[in-house]
């Protein structure tokens, strides 16, 4: 009797100690590629035109700021601890500066900004490069 309840908690001592396996989120090559794309869905095409447009109603002299854009990646974002950590969005990211003008036509140092997509519309936009929600999924 003692035999088996000390090999009991051993094996629950043992059991408690094995890592959580951690999710794998690919580039979107092999098998299962369609389905990790229809996750993200398509990547925005006029994402250029939905940034000023966005940044023309959020910031002072939106309309006559300069841009510059990287290309869109596919990213996804977590909620907090304290909400679980479950998936809060995904879809796409375009990582963008804007250069504002003051009012005697000098631009100030641009900003850089994370902005994010579902499908072709803007979600949110985040200022700085790195959010520790955020994971990108191609690098």
């Amino acid at each position: 009797m003692k035999k088996s309840l000390g090999i009991v908690i051993l094996s629950i001592l043992f059991v408690g100690c094995v890592p959580v396996p951690t999710p794998v989120i690919g580039a979107g090559t092999g098998i299962g590629a369609g389905v990790m794309h229809s996750e993200y869905g398509q990547a925005p095409h006029n994402y250029a035109t939905a940034i000023r447009s966005y940044f023309s109603t959020k910031i002072k002299r939106g309309s006559t700021a300069q841009y510059k854009f990287a290309p869109p990646r596919r990213a996804f974002k977590r909620k907090g601890l304290v909400y679980g950590g479950d998936v809060a969005w995904k879809g796409w990211i375009v990582e963008t500066t804007v250069a504002v003008p003051t009012r005697t036509g000098r631009y100030l140092t641009p900003r850089k900004y994370m902005v994010l997509f579902s499908g072709e519309q803007v979600v949110e936009e985040i200022l700085g490069t790195h959010h520790k929600l955020i994971t990108l999924v191609d690098r």
